[in-house]
């Protein structure tokens, strides 16, 4: 909820309106006293809300220093002897932390992510899958194997692109699988940070097929994944939502860098480019995230800027768009779970994750 909740009158009528319902309240209180914080913060983040839309940037500076000034004669700030039944975060000049009541996993997990952001640093994530793969080539996910000749002219050119644009010292970060390696070998910082967490997918028992050989030999799993996508764990291997889970340190980590290379791969990357630009859940799976491609991403206060950075290197297409309600259908049915087509069934089946997931990865 999104609001001033300036007294303790109000946050009293939240937590009252929120208990019968069984709903947990947590307050987030940001209390600013540096006054060249909180310049900088208006005129970066505040005067680019819907509200000054088209205004002359002085003017809605004033009307916002306004606008405080009215909200402090009469804000009851969060106090830990009057407040202290509530539970909540008060976050003073952006690096100190005060925390009361915190008695769930959602209110850890969401003190975790506000003690992490960095709302004064100006960043500019640069992310890139590795170069053409041999599996790629072939149409086969997963697997380790090494980059196909266009993939190692993608490789040289995008070190050359960090040479030329003054970036020849960028952070970066990559998986320990051969493509990505291969792909950060020609980069011309090589001082570069593995992490296991940024592995493609597991794929599990369909690891090194191709999705022709998938529907042929486990044609139910090929119907159960098209039918969910991102709730659907591989056999023996993953989902994207454990993807995520497995994302959640390399976010909060991303959340405090200023620039960086992400060299990864394409599931990895729907994740981390979904949570910044705030894609439902349900799309994740589907973003394009093409081969021989930077995709610059610059967070801002409101939304994430998406920029595309071809080099004109060929390779192969491996995006699988989203299945049509029809396709889903037949496939179900050809695989002996769905005989009428009146209406699809819940995803109760062993190898997929319960639905009830949050959207803790996003803003």
């Amino acid at each position: 909820m999104d609001a001033t909740n300036t007294t303790r009158e109000r946050r009293s009528m939240v937590v009252e309106k929120c208990q019968p319902e069984n709903i947990k309240v947590m307050f987030i209180e940001s209390v600013l006293e540096d006054a060249d914080i909180e310049e900088a913060n208006i005129r970066d983040t505040k005067l680019r809300c819907p509200d000054y839309e088209g205004c002359d940037a002085d003017a809605a500076f004033r009307d916002f220093r306004e606008r405080i000034e009215n909200y402090k004669k009469a804000y009851d700030t969060l106090d830990l002897n009057l407040d202290r039944e509530l539970s909540f975060i008060r976050v003073y000049n952006v690096t100190q932390f005060h925390m009361n009541n915190l008695h769930c996993n959602v209110q850890s997990k969401s003190a975790y992510f506000v003690m992490n952001l960095r709302s004064n640093i100006k960043s500019t994530l640069y992310f890139s899958r590795h170069g053409e793969s041999q599996f790629n080539t072939l149409g086969r996910i997963g697997g380790d194997s090494n980059l196909s000749d266009n993939g190692v002219k993608y490789a040289q050119a995008l070190g050359q692109y960090l040479v030329d644009n003054n970036m020849s010292d960028i952070p970066v970060w990559t998986s320990i699988m051969k493509r990505t390696l291969e792909t950060c070998s020609y980069l011309p910082n090589q001082r570069i940070e593995r992490w296991k967490a940024l592995n493609e997918i597991d794929a599990g028992s369909c690891d090194g097929l191709t999705y022709q050989q998938i529907e042929q030999r486990f044609p139910e799993e090929f119907a159960l994944r098209d039918l969910n996508k991102f709730h659907y764990r591989y056999p023996r291997g993953e989902s994207y939502h454990d993807l995520c889970c497995r994302l959640e340190p390399i976010i909060m980590e991303l959340e405090k860098q200023s620039q960086i290379l992400v060299v990864c791969h394409q599931a990895v990357l729907r994740c981390l480019v979904g949570y910044f630009l705030n894609v439902s859940l349900s799309e994740i799976p589907y973003i394009k995230i093409p081969l021989h491609t930077v995709i610059k991403i610059s967070p801002g206060a409101y939304k994430c800027d998406r920029e595309e950075i071809s080099f004109g290197i060929e390779s192969c297409r491996t995006h699988r768009s989203k299945p049509t309600t029809e396709s889903i259908e037949e496939r179900l049915n050809n695989a002996g779970i769905l005989s009428t087509s009146a209406e699809l069934p819940p995803i109760t089946v062993t190898n997929s994750v319960s639905n009830s997931v949050s959207n803790e990865l996003h803003r």
